[in-house]
């Protein structure tokens, strides 16, 4: 699963640039200047807002935040309301799902974070880590739906799928994390889905990287939250 989110400090302007000049130099991306400004921290918890960019009409990609806790459009109550876990969907039944399926049709989109943690051990004393995809690129681009609703606000969820050995010690499932390639023919529905939901953010086999950091709070912050514990006494 995904359940933390890491910003590293970026504004959604760098990301959006890190992103336009690493995977679409000749596409230039339109930012939403209207959009709620995103946690750009070390520690983006569901519920808060996080950048992603989605297609808009005619292939312009738009840069914008949503709340991460997705909500389909057919619920009538508040974003609050809305009581399921959905921060997450898994991508072999996120099609088919009646809360996801009309946004995996029409909502896809890339979440944009440059790592997340996952947690080991027993409940009693969990071990949080650091993750994160070795590429040219410092952000990762995170396989997302979401939704508008009438009001103009959006919600995601990041999709995922069976862990790879490297790190299904961790947990056995992983958020899919796409490449360039991968990025454009999901955003743009040119792989069918049956290749999707098989192969989608597994070719990182030998490029994760992950280490142990220092447990911390659900308000704590800083980029202090990231560095390795693993050559220090614990």
């Amino acid at each position: 699963m995904c359940g933390r989110l890491i910003g590293g400090g970026r504004t959604q302007a760098e990301m959006t640039a890190i992103v336009e000049g690493f995977v679409y130099p000749s596409k230039p991306i339109k930012i939403d200047a209207n959009a709620p400004d995103p946690e750009t921290g070390y520690n983006i918890a569901p519920t808060q807002q996080v950048c992603l960019l989605y297609p808009q009409e005619g292939h312009q990609l738009v840069s914008t935040t949503a709340r991460w806790w997705f909500v389909p459009l057919w619920h009538k109550g508040s974003v609050q309301d809305w009581k399921a876990t959905t921060f997450n969907a898994k991508i072999e039944t996120a099609h088919e799902k009646p809360t996801f399926r009309n946004a995996w049709k029409d909502g896809r989109c890339l979440i944009l974070a440059t790592g997340y943690y996952e947690w080991s051990g027993t409940k009693a004393n969990k071990q949080p880590h650091r993750i994160y995809v070795e590429q040219n690129q410092p952000v990762m681009l995170f396989a997302g739906l979401q939704a508008q609703r009438k009001d103009g606000a959006r919600t995601c969820t990041i999709l995922t799928r069976e862990a790879l050995p490297e790190i299904s010690d961790l947990h056995p499932r992983m958020p899919v994390i796409l490449n360039g390639e991968e990025a454009e023919q999901w955003l743009g529905h040119a792989e069918n889905d049956a290749q999707i939901r098989s192969s989608f953010g597994t070719h990182w086999d030998g490029r994760f990287r992950h280490h142990k950091v220092a447990k911390f709070g659900a308000r704590d912050d800083g980029p202090q939250l990231i560095e390795s514990i693993e050559n220090t006494l614990i």
